[in-house]
Parts: structure tokens; sequence; C-alpha cells
């Protein structure tokens, strides 16, 4: 509940990204920052960034924010 209500503060300051991110620093961490304010789609306590982080490489984390940004699932 409370991980909810501190999401939804935080989403008010961050933008949705409004074209497909592409394979830059700058729409990465757009990525990343907008991710961090939405909640985990299948598990209580998580961001969508937690679905979608790949440690190994940043090109997979990009590609599955674009899915879920553009309902590509």
């Amino acid at each position: 509940m409370i991980l909810n209500i501190i999401l939804k503060i935080k989403s008010w300051f961050v933008k949705k990204p409004t074209q497909k991110l592409r394979w830059t620093n700058e729409d990465y961490n757009l990525g990343m920052q907008w991710a961090k304010t939405q909640p985990h789609p299948f598990q209580k306590g998580k961001t969508l960034w937690d679905l979608c982080y790949d440690r190994y490489e940043s090109v997979n984390s990009i590609d599955n924010l674009n899915k879920f940004l553009f309902n590509e699932i």
C-alpha cells in the first residue's frame, strides 16, 4: 500500500516516454526512471524496472521497456 503511494507521487515528476527508446544513455536513464515509478504487473512490492532490467545487457532492458510502453507483449 505504501509502495503504491510512493510510486504514484514519484510518477508525477517523471515523464512517460512518447517515442520508442533508442540505445542512448539519455533514453536508458529516461526509461529507467519511468519504470521505477510503475508497479510490477505480477508481484506486489516490486517495480516494472525489476521485471525489465537485464544486468548483462542494457539493450535487452531497453527492448523490454519498449514492449511495455507500446503494448508489444
